[in-house]
């Protein structure tokens, strides 16, 4: 069984012990009523998507308790102690963790599913009837005991945070102490699953295309008040693949696009940087889908995945020098923003908030956007405006205080104003070195102390000057828990002006005017220490909003005719000799999805294009200038052809078999009938004609399946085994009979070695004893094999 494991960054542990966590879970879910399984198509889900953020209207969720819901990992997939499922539209959920916490992986998966969706460019073909199978257990050790229930002989691998198996197709994960590992996880394990749900398996090379793009999009923002999701963030703070693309980048010698292609070790900082170079540009982003859909249309297996791949790779990419300069460009230029200089920093939309730790130092996170980027800098929704923050400037900054009301009089929480960084501080930010000393840092620091007392210290001169809240601004913030820290210079010093509930309390430090001159208000630290209060930054140059669409879009640029640039530019690449010059055309018109002013014209001069191109080309042309795309695929045994029509005409489908189908603009399902191996089809639209054969014989797989028929009257036994979609793989099937009442001396009837290709069929007829010596008993037909370096076993039982 090929797997696809997420190795963890820092050691992971649970909260509480799995055995408290289980009896504490499975109590809640018992006292609930399961409902039967709602079809996905009765199931409601509203969501609001603009470009790559998510915001959740309202989703149904079920708890259909011990009940297995249909998914992709049909019969692989069982029921485990303790755990239970829950389903929603487009996931069914099987765990053993509180309600509260199932409800917001479902949400976060329904959140991500629209952008899972723009990342393939497709979404699975049966998904109107089938679920992506989730597992989320309590613990590293609940997490095993679902595995070995599901035919796995091993749990999850000691460094891995969770890993999604290609034997069943789902994903499983356990929870960290790191809050925002805990939802990077579901989504990053579930786009593993959920590209195995369009074709039966993630391509398992290169690895940049398998981990950099479940990095990439789980690389996220999450406003836990908004149930807002804002997927392939670039520049965070909180599991930060910026730097560490950087780190390994300087550490590996500056390797070349095609050194980390070829590199099988798995180097997660590089392999984010190639996807969001890729995706960065308008025309790359197209290459890139050309390349990772014909990849996954050539569905290679074993050894020749990776060298399918890379040849791939050069034929797509057809400059690969430019594209090789380009690549170092963007990852040399790139700053991050955020520096964890120390603490268990954790973010919540534009806040951050610190987990309880026994640290009596002062924990520190800087934020230091860059001017004139080339990179996406704080792309993120920034902070609401908020009455206790004054309208920013360049010359100011201000901070959100909210507090814990239990921790409201202890601790220390503010901000700090970088005023001079060290070499080696700025040395290990851009990935040069590995250790720096933050101690050689300046800074003034401005603190709520207690929250009952605001402290600036300045660290060049070791000086500290201290007041205390005014009565009104304690009670204040005794009822609000909120504080705003409104910072600036003036001709006299340092102005904090705090702000709660309308109450306002101005204070003006006296600094000396070097230290005051060397303020940039937009390289700031936050602060913290023995508390677990929220501080929200809000930087002049944090700008990112929302926007508010009529059309809603996953599109990154949020253009709604992204439809409209995939055909043009496949028309493009695929009858370049009949379009001389079509590349330079499209190039220049794809750049203009950067500014949603020109989005209108845009789509129209596509769509002139198009129709323009349509004249010049013959029959040949009509899938790449319609984006009509037909494709064999199951509903359980049943054939259908899953046919989409982005374009905006209707096209027309005709069988064989006399039957004839419109196909509207949309996505639909055309049965089969399968009483026959092939059916010839012809296509038409806008005038054009193509003709094709779908074949239904060899089609049908599902990866590694034992299968084992018994005739009861003469004991004749058949075993049928299906290979895997990749790997090496072999072990030893054998057949045991157990009776009820004489023990057996030798339970094993015949046993052989076995070996068996992917995508391979083998069958074996057993030459077993007469069928009066086969009775008051129990038959096995047992396989333990070593599927690409997992174990697994397989079992079907007769009962005689």
């Amino acid at each position: 069984m090929l797997r696809i494991s997420l190795i963890a960054l820092a050691l992971l542990s649970g909260c509480q012990s799995a055995e408290g966590v289980r009896q504490q879970h499975t109590t809640q879910q018992s006292e609930q009523v399961a409902q039967p399984i709602p079809n996905p198509a009765q199931m409601r889900v509203d969501i609001d998507v603009a470009g790559r953020v998510s915001t959740l209207k309202h989703i149904d969720i079920a708890y259909v308790g011990k009940q297995i819901p249909r998914t992709y990992s049909e019969g692989k997939i069982t029921n485990s102690r303790g755990y239970h499922w829950w389903v929603s539209k487009h996931f069914a959920l099987k765990s053993d963790l509180s309600e509260d916490k199932v409800r917001l992986y479902l949400e976060l998966l329904e959140m991500s599913y629209p952008h899972y969706v723009e990342l393939f460019g497709m979404a699975p073909a049966n998904i109107d009837k089938q679920r992506i199978a989730v597992v989320y257990g309590s613990s590293r050790e609940r997490v095993r005991e679902a595995m070995l229930d599901d035919g796995f002989l091993r749990g999850v691998h000691k460094t891995a945070g969770g890993e999604t198996m290609y034997y069943n197709r789902a994903g499983y994960s356990f929870p960290s102490h790191r809050h925002h590992h805990q939802r990077y996880i579901v989504i990053h394990e579930t786009m593993h699953a959920f590209h195995m749900a369009l074709n039966g398996h993630s391509t398992w090379a290169p690895n940049w295309i398998t981990e950099g793009m479940a990095d990439a999009i789980a690389s996220h923002t999450y406003d836990s008040d908004k149930k807002q999701l804002r997927v392939m963030v670039f520049d965070r703070a909180p599991m930060n693949y910026q730097s560490l693309g950087l780190t390994q980048y300087y550490e590996n010698a500056q390797p070349s696009f095609e050194q980390i292609n070829d590199d099988p070790q798995l180097h997660r900082g590089l392999n984010f940087f190639i996807v969001h170079f890729l995706l960065s540009d308008p025309l790359r982003y197209q290459y890139f889908k050309r390349y990772l859909r014909t990849l996954m249309a050539l569905n290679p297996d074993s050894d020749a995945t990776l060298p399918t791949a890379n040849k791939l790779l050069k034929r797509t990419f057809a400059d690969w020098p430019q594209l090789e300069r380009d690549f170092a460009q963007f990852v040399k230029s790139a700053q991050p923003s955020f520096h964890i200089v120390r603490g268990p920093w954790e973010q919540n939309g534009a806040g951050y908030w610190l987990r309880s730790n026994d640290d009596k130092n002062l924990q520190r996170l800087d934020i230091t956007p860059t001017d004139n980027a080339t990179h996406p800098v704080l792309d993120f929704p920034a902070p609401d405006p908020h009455p206790a923050i004054n309208p920013l400037s360049k010359e100011s900054f201000a901070a959100l205080l909210s507090l814990q009301p239990e921790q409201r009089t202890r601790g220390d929480i503010g901000i700090g104003l970088l005023t001079k960084l060290s070499k080696d501080s700025l040395a290990q930010r851009a990935g040069l070195t590995e250790k720096a000393d933050f101690t050689q840092d300046q800074m003034l620091q401005v603190l709520l102390t207690d929250g009952t007392r605001l402290s600036v210290i300045d660290t060049t001169s070791g000086t500290t000057q201290e007041v205390a809240l005014t009565p009104a601004m304690l009670n204040s913030v005794e009822q609000t828990l909120q504080l705003g820290l409104n910072v600036r210079t003036t001709s006299s010093g340092l102005e904090v002006e705090l702000k709660s509930a309308g109450n306002t309390q101005t204070v003006t430090f006296t600094l000396p005017d070097n230290v005051l001159n060397a303020i940039n208000f937009q390289h700031v630290a936050l602060l913290g220490r023995n508390m677990n209060h929220t501080v929200t930054p809000y930087l002049y140059g944090h700008t990112y909003k929302v926007p508010e669409l009529a059309l809603a879009t996953a599109n990154p640029w949020y253009f709604a005719g992204a439809n409209l640039a995939h055909r043009a530019f496949n028309t493009c690449v695929a009858f370049s000799a009949q379009l001389p010059n079509c590349m330079a055309t499209l190039a220049t018109h794809l750049a203009k999805q950067t500014d949603q002013s020109l989005h209108g014209a845009l789509s129209a001069n596509l769509q002139s294009i198009l129709e323009s191109w349509q004249q010049q080309l013959s029959n040949d042309a009509l899938y790449s200038l319609s984006g009509i795309e037909l494709a064999l695929r199951f509903d359980g045994d049943d054939p259908f052809i899953s046919a989409h029509n982005p374009s905006q005409q209707t096209a027309e489908v005709k069988l064989q078999s006399g039957k004839a189908y419109s196909l509207p603009p949309g996505r639909h399902k055309l049965p089969l009938s399968v009483t026959q191996n092939q059916e010839n089809y012809t296509l038409s639209w806008q005038g054009l004609m193509q003709t094709g054969q779908i074949t239904l014989e060899n089609q049908r797989f599902d990866g590694v399946y034992l299968n084992a028929q018994l005739n009861k009257g003469n004991s004749a036994l058949e075993i049928s085994l299906t290979g895997p979609y990749s790997g090496d793989t072999h072990g030893k099937l054998s057949v045991q009979f157990l009776p009820y009442q004489s023990p057996a001396a030798q339970p094993a009837l015949w046993e052989q070695d076995i070996s068996i290709s992917p995508y391979e069929k083998k069958h074996w007829q057993p030459h077993l004893r007469q069928s009066e010596e086969l009775k008051n008993g129990v038959l096995k037909v047992v396989a333990i094999l070593d599927v690409d370096g997992e174990p697994i076993k397989l079992v079907e039982s007769f009962k005689l």
